[in-house]
């Protein structure tokens, strides 16, 4: 069980894309995402496994639109240093019906979101709202038809997500994953992911978000 993406907050697109560019990574795409006040980001690390980076965009958040911007708001405030701070995380789930099956045990919700054009396929969530409380479980996601395939101008080629620090409850994770997701370290505290870790072709990582 893998990171299918680790979702990261900005302050300004041009701030992210400074910090993209300082660390020598390219970006496939971004957009807005409609009615909740951001727009994003996408950066490839290799085949089905990725970074978004959530930006305010200057649109008021539509009335009963999921916290996301608050979030990021937040996780930026009590960050002041850092150009880029991780504020959630997806789990891939392969099997669909192990996802299912991960969603009645742990009594999460499931999204059938449908494809919205070329390059964007239909995915199956589950965990989304659910983990607001409780900030370090992350949604489970599963692709029907797999995920997109995504390229971008990197001048560093990165291999991965090769670790993301989690300040939470490591049984929480365990039991709503099913199992602790490879690279996953959970710390204490109870904020939720605090650094992620990449890891290039060279040997080299780079991490963001809070340094420790």
């Amino acid at each position: 069980m893998e990171i299918d993406h680790v979702v990261l907050a900005a302050r300004t697109k041009a701030d992210a894309e400074q910090a993209l560019s300082r660390a020598g990574l390219g970006i496939a795409r971004g957009r807005v995402i409609p009615g909740f006040g951001l727009s994003n980001l996408v950066v490839p690390l290799r085949q089905g496994q990725l970074l978004e980076i959530l930006y305010p965009n200057g649109d008021q958040p539509a009335q009963g639109a999921p916290p996301l911007l608050k979030f990021n708001r937040e996780a930026l405030a009590a960050n002041p240093e850092a150009p880029m701070v991780p504020v959630a995380w997806l789990v891939l789930m392969e099997d669909e019906a192990r996802l299912r099956e991960l969603a009645a045990t742990n009594d999460l919700a499931v999204q059938e979101v449908p494809a919205d054009g070329p390059g964007y396929p239909p995915y199956t969530l589950a965990g989304f709202g659910a983990n607001f409380d409780r900030r370090w479980l992350p949604c489970l996601i599963h692709w029907p038809e797999g995920s997109p395939p995504l390229d971008a101008e990197h001048r560093r080629q990165p291999v991965g997500i090769t670790r993301l620090d989690v300040a939470g409850s490591a049984d929480d994770v365990q039991r709503w994953c099913g199992e602790m997701p490879q690279g996953v370290r959970v710390v204490p505290g109870t904020v939720g992911p605090l650094r992620v870790e990449i890891g290039f072709a060279d040997g080299t990582a780079l991490t963001l978000g809070i340094s420790g």
